[in-house]
Parts: structure tokens; sequence; C-alpha cells
């Protein structure tokens, strides 16, 4: 239970980062929407899911972008390979719910 509100949480998150032009989304939210994009970008390779690997590494791309304006090269490394540990054995249907929805919001 606490997961699934935690997901929502952070898919909602997601959803108001495209809702405001204000810089503060280019902490977490940017690394953990790399996380999930490498993920299910991952899966889509691999054939486990369905899904547009390109158009998910250039998400991925564009949030990373603003990761790098917050951290250094060593601390987003660790902060990106800590989130892709935690979030690896998340359910198929809510990594791609979240990762739709950091698709739909990466910034341009």
């Amino acid at each position: 239970m606490r997961v699934a509100f935690g997901l929502v949480g952070l898919a909602l998150s997601v959803l108001a980062i495209g809702a405001c032009d204000e810089p503060h989304y280019k902490d977490a939210d940017a690394v953990t929407c790399m996380a999930y994009l490498a993920l299910q970008s991952t899966a889509v390779t691999e054939g486990r899911m369905t899904g547009d690997a390109t158009a998910l590494d250039t998400a991925a791309a564009a949030w990373r972008s603003l990761a790098e304006q917050k951290y250094t090269a060593d601390e987003l490394a660790q902060y990106f390979a800590s989130s892709v540990a935690v979030f690896d054995d998340i359910a198929v249907s809510d990594l791609e719910q979240i990762s739709t929805a950091c698709l739909a919001q990466a910034p341009i």
C-alpha cells in the first residue's frame, strides 16, 4: 500500500512539473524520471515490454540535462544508480504508468 501511495505521489509530482515553469523540478524528479525511463527502455530493448526505446532514451537525456545543472557528475551517477536499484523491482504496470508521465513531461 505504501508503494502505491509513493507511486501516485511521484506520478502527481511529475505531472505537476509540466504545470509550472519553476526550475525546482530539476532535482529529485529529474533523476527519478531518468531511472524509470532507463528501466523501461531496457525492458523494451530486451523485448519484455513494448514501446519506443529511442523516445524513452531521448526523454531520459532531457531529464539528465536538468539533473546535471544540480548535481556533480559523481553525485548524479550515484543518485541515478541508487534510484535504478530501488525501482528495479517495480511492477510492469507501474513502471509503464510512471515512465509515460515522465516521457510526456520531459523538458524540451
